[in-house]
């Protein structure tokens, strides 16, 4: 398992991306509901859930939030837990956040407690375990790529029952869901699918 699982991840990773998350997602979501829960589904090292904890702090309209996140390599997910990082691994995140919430010692970054406290890492297996619900947002970027048509569709229904009304999928910049209206999703905005 661990020889053919990629994990490849970085903080921020598409930029782009997560300023849509930040400007437009969180702002709908948290009009209807100032707890989230959040599910980053294939994490890898832990880079995405941290991204979306950092980008929630400073949110004034949050009054909680609960990250799962989950990944089927379970040595990843130590190293996740951990939240021990390299230079390069930083290089993308914001001067005044990695001041804010790593503490470097030689050449590693590690990650402040304040930040881990709302993340709980989790073993799972995509297309095995069952799926939790009444997620707000569900993060899972560049990983069905890999999988056949079957289990893509398979997995994307699965998310699907496990947003609540309201609530989005968000995928990589590489993935689309051909088939999101028969799923029942709205494309409201691009690689972001509304459970409506």
């Amino acid at each position: 398992m661990n020889y053919i699982t990629i994990n490849v991840s970085e903080f921020f990773r598409n930029p782009e991306r997560f300023q849509e998350l930040e400007s437009k997602i969180f702002p709908e979501l948290l009009k209807e509901n100032n707890r989230l829960k959040i599910w980053s589904a294939a994490c890898s090292y832990g880079a995405e859930p941290y991204t979306m904890a950092m980008m929630l702090e400073k949110m004034p309209l949050v009054k909680g939030y609960k990250i799962l996140a989950t990944d089927i390599d379970k040595q990843i997910l130590e190293r996740a837990k951990l939240g021990k990082y390299s230079a390069q691994d930083v290089k993308n995140v914001d001067k005044a956040l990695v001041s804010k919430y790593f503490k470097q010692e030689n050449n590693d970054y590690l990650l402040s407690e304040s930040l881990k406290k709302n993340i709980e890492f989790k073993h799972h297996d995509l297309l095995r375990d069952n799926y939790d619900k009444g997620f707000d947002l569900i993060v899972c970027r560049n990983v069905v790529i890999y999988f056949t048509d079957e289990a893509k569709d398979k997995i994307y229904r699965q998310f699907y029952q496990s947003l609540r009304k309201g609530g989005f999928l968000f995928v990589g910049g590489t993935e689309r869901i051909h088939n999101y209206r028969e799923i029942g999703f709205e494309n409201t905005y691009p690689f972001f699918y509304k459970k409506p």
